[in-house]
This record gives structure tokens, sequence and C-alpha cells, in this order.
């Protein structure tokens, strides 16, 4: 800083005329931006993510050919595994066609001549980010707490009453934990479900 710009007289410190004209500008700067945030927020309209809207009651699923993930997928109540891999040009038809589930994982094993299709279920922390609530009875510890309203020991109780009383076979079954009461069931139960047992086969 040079004597022209900062001159100390009586222990006051002057500053030169283009500092105070840069203070000015700096300042009217963060005042207006807010303005700007505001205006830009009011016009701007709301878009939903690609394909969640496409359909009604859309199922999700996931596809995994040769252990590489394909994507994900936004289809109709009404389709069939045969006309997803179609659509998808993934993998050949199954002789055993079966319609789909939301929430299946379809890992097609067709390097070989004989295509073998393993159903199974998208991933808890997959199904949490696309708006899916998780089943109950193999979510892990680290599942439980990305639920909100669910934190340490509450995951803790809700896993010691499931190896307790073996599976869930209702959700209502968490009002027995203390800290769980009917406010409390509502925020988190859209997040849980309990998936009947054997409902993923192999194909």
């Amino acid at each position: 800083m040079t004597l022209s710009n900062l001159i100390r007289k009586n222990n006051l410190i002057m500053i030169s005329e283009s500092k105070v004209k840069g203070l000015i500008v700096v300042s009217l700067m963060l005042a207006v931006i807010p303005f700007i945030i505001f205006f830009f927020h009011s016009f701007t309209e709301y878009k939903n993510p690609v394909f969640t809207n496409q359909c009604d009651d859309c199922l999700v699923l996931e596809i995994v050919q040769n252990d590489r993930k394909t994507g994900v997928y936004f289809v109709s109540p009404e389709m069939t595994v045969n006309q997803l891999l179609k659509s998808t040009g993934v993998g050949k038809p199954v002789k055993n066609n079966f319609p789909l589930k939301t929430g299946m994982k379809l890992m097609i094993d067709s390097v070989s001549e004989n295509q073998n299709i393993v159903v199974t279920e998208i991933p808890a922390a997959d199904r949490l980010s696309l708006g899916m609530p998780i089943d109950i009875n193999k979510a892990t510890e680290d599942d439980l707490l990305q639920i909100k309203g669910i934190g340490q020991a509450t995951s803790q109780r809700i896993l010691d009453l499931r190896k307790k009383i073996n599976r869930f076979h209702d959700i209502k079954q968490l009002m027995a934990i203390k800290g769980i009461k009917e406010k409390k069931l509502v925020e988190i139960k859209k997040y849980l479900y309990v998936e009947p047992v054997g409902s993923f086969i192999n194909y």
C-alpha cells in the first residue's frame, strides 16, 4: 500500500477516493444480489426429475447385465420382463415370462449360451434416493440411519426387536419400541415396508 493511497495523519487513516468508490460498488452489488435471486426463483418453474411423471404408479426397476449396470427404468405397472427386455434391448426373452414388481433388480448373465436372470432388490440406499421404501426385515443399521426421524438409538432398538421376534410382519409392530408412537410411526412408515417371504425368484 503506497503513501498516495493510505496516509496516516494525527492517528487517523485516510482512505483514497478510488478505494471509497470501490467499497461503494461492492456494497451496492451485495445489496442487489438478494433481489436477483428472489426474482430468479419467482420466475423459474420447478421441473420433476426425468421420467418420474411418465406414467401413473410407475414401477421402478434396475437392470445389471454381465455385472455392468445398464440403468434404472420407470415402466408401466402391466409390463412383463420380456416386454422390458425387448424395449431396452438388453438380454433375450425368457421362457417363464413374469410380471414385474417395483424395486426389482434384474441381474442378467448373457455371456453363456443359456441366459440366466437373477431377480433381487434394488439396494436400500438406491431405493431411498429414488423415493422408494426399504424392507424393514433386510435393512441394516446404516440403511435405517438414512431415514429422517431415525437416529442411532432408535435404529438399534429396531434391530434388537427384529432379532427378538425373528421378523416384522407389520410396520405397526414398531410401536412396541420406546420412542415410536403413532405420530412418529406416520413420519417413518413411508420409508419402510414389509416384503412377503419368497417374493424374488431366480429365472
